[in-house]
């Protein structure tokens, strides 16, 4: 009876030994794939911080993240609030989207694309040329700390 019993704790000890060098493996290759940009995005850039809301998943602070497009030859420009949860994932709160900007007939192309952390959040500029009228004219988005909290304005060229 004692040689059984120690044949099956020896065949547990082999078959737990067996199953635990599978947990402890390196891990999975992560493709590609799992982090995928539509191929229009051209442009991302992250932007200064806001204080994101202290509950889960955030740790009290987030960033903000303007993402720009090409696709039917125009430009389409997002706002987002992005925070980290206690694995360091990413996450949005909220994406800003901009009507005068964003509609597939408005023609509209962006260049010279800065961005920058202000006291309240952040300010977004472009240059913006309207293949409509050939205007030109500057955009201007400042965000607030509240995701959504957004002023849109124009300026004329001259």
């Amino acid at each position: 009876m004692k040689r059984t019993s120690n044949r099956i704790a020896r065949w547990l000890a082999i078959a737990l030994l067996a199953s635990a060098g599978q947990a402890h493996a390196l891990g999975m290759d992560v493709p590609y794939e799992s982090f995928a940009t539509a191929p229009d995005v051209d442009w991302i850039k992250v932007c200064g911080q806001w204080p994101a809301p202290a509950q889960p998943p955030s740790e009290g602070r987030g960033m903000y993240r303007i993402v720009h497009a090409t696709r039917y030859g125009q430009s389409f420009v997002y706002l987002q609030w992005i925070v980290r949860d206690g694995n360091d994932s990413a996450s949005e709160v909220h994406t800003q989207s901009f009507d005068a900007i964003n509609n597939d007939h408005a023609e509209i192309t962006l260049t010279q694309m800065h961005c920058q952390p202000t006291r309240r959040g952040i300010r977004f500029t472009a240059r913006a040329q309207s293949s409509h009228d050939d205007s030109v004219f500057r955009i201007t988005i400042d965000a607030g700390h509240k995701p959504g909290e957004v002023r849109f304005r124009t300026t004329q060229k001259r």
